[in-house]
């Protein structure tokens, strides 16, 4: 079986040869590639797009890798001709049986336009865009956002406007996407939801993503981890919540003055002036230091910038509790990361969190946006061992079923093997 993976970021192993600059990110997604790579009779090869790059074919490993040259934003924009020949001389080099597109909110998919019918396309779901974009409406609503803005926001640069004006562009990009295809892969309720409403005939199949090698060996305990310590994600975007637990911070830190708060992907630049905040930060990272701030908890937040997944996992093992304070979610890799490891949760059961966890058993859950009930829920993990290591021993227990390297690639495969069969058989 030949299969074509086309991919907004490039794998570690082609990226000293790659012309541009490429993009690096969704580190989720190599673990199941070269799982794939592994099994019997299959040939890979992975197409990505770089902004100023060139057209590019390297093997390494017996995996094909290919890039193809984009301009700035032409990953989000609708896909024309001269752009869709470039991926189309990669696809008719390797001459796969089947595509794998990653990503609807990148425009992969409309490559369906382009690529011989006879070439099953089949799309995973990471984020929707239509639903975010209003969630994102969502986690501002009580901030006066505009307050905020910066010399280089009021330009249209950045800040939360301009991610207003880009999801709103990309949305009807995206919607023909789905209309488009006829196969998707997906993990949640929620996202095969959201397929079946915007493609009714599309068919659906659910697929298990894996997690880097570092976080399948660690074990957290409550004796072991840094009491009182929180740990989250990202606080980059409003979306992801993070104004929601500073103010459930204020709440615990009247009952533990110790309590710390780790926020890796930050933007957040303590050490700038207010000069420097006003010309060129962002606006939500101007607003979250002024509620620092307002609430005193200077002492309390460590912002930490990207993380190795190393990194990543030693700050998982040494928190207390892990918190998704989402506006919305569909399956976050580090809920699952922190389920690997065993690390309680507190989250909001938005979007497709309730296909992962269930409330009281594997996690604790509190309404978006209700940071008393957050703080609450935190509480009780500090307070109550038996609890967290309750929560702690059925995640761990749910993530290593949903994250099983055998199992998980066995699943693409199965899916990879119907696809084609009901392809054929629709085509020939």
């Amino acid at each position: 079986m030949r299969i074509l993976w086309i991919t907004h970021d490039i794998f570690d192993a082609f990226s000293p040869y790659v012309k541009g600059n490429p993009t690096k990110g969704r580190p989720w997604i190599a673990p199941l590639f070269y799982s794939i790579y592994k099994q019997d009779g299959v040939k890979l090869a992975v197409l990505t797009p770089v902004v100023d790059g060139k057209e590019q074919k390297c093997t390494i490993d017996d995996i094909i890798y290919y890039s193809v040259g984009i301009e700035e934003k032409g990953n989000v924009t609708p896909m024309n001709n001269k752009l869709a020949n470039k991926y189309i001389s990669a696809i008719n080099d390797f001459r796969p049986d089947i595509i794998h597109v990653h990503g609807t909110e990148i425009n992969f998919g409309l490559l369906r336009k382009y690529v011989n019918a006879n070439i099953p396309i089949v799309c995973s779901v990471q984020g929707i865009i239509p639903p975010c974009f209003e969630y994102l409406k969502y986690s501002v609503a009580n901030i006066d956002i505009n307050k905020y803005r910066s010399i280089k926001n009021r330009l249209g640069r950045g800040g939360v406007n301009q991610a207003f004006r880009k999801w709103k562009r990309y949305i009807p990009i995206e919607k023909e996407i789905y209309r488009l295809n006829q196969y998707f892969i997906g993990r949640t309720l929620w996202d095969k939801a959201y397929v079946a409403a915007f493609n009714p005939q599309a068919r659906y199949f659910h697929g298990e993503e894996l997690l880097r090698d570092e976080f399948y060996n660690i074990d957290w305990n409550p004796e072991s981890c840094e009491r009182h310590r929180v740990f989250i994600s990202s606080s980059e975007y409003a979306l992801k919540g993070f104004h929601v637990l500073l103010k459930a911070t204020s709440i615990l830190k009247q009952k533990y003055p110790d309590i710390k708060i780790v926020a890796p992907l930050s933007s957040v630049r303590p050490h700038f002036s207010i000069f420097l905040d006003y010309l060129i930060s962002e606006d939500y990272n101007n607003y979250l230091k002024k509620e620092i701030d307002r609430l005193g908890l200077q002492q309390n937040i460590i912002f930490q910038q990207r993380l190795s997944a190393a990194e990543m996992a030693a700050e998982f093992k040494k928190a207390h509790v892990f918190a998704l304070p989402s506006f919305v979610e569909n399956s976050p890799n580090a809920l699952g990361e922190a389920m690997i490891i065993g690390v309680p949760s507190v989250v909001t059961p938005v979007g497709g969190i309730t296909s992962i966890v269930e409330n009281e058993k594997s996690s604790l859950f509190f309404p978006s946006g209700d940071y008393v009930m957050m703080a609450h829920q935190i509480d009780r993990l500090f307070s109550d061992d038996k609890l967290a290591f309750t929560i702690s021993k059925n995640a761990k227990s749910i993530a290593g079923k949903r994250h099983n390297i055998v199992e998980t690639t066995k699943q693409y495969m199965e899916t990879y093997a119907a696809i084609l069969k009901s392809h054929k058989e629709q085509y020939n």
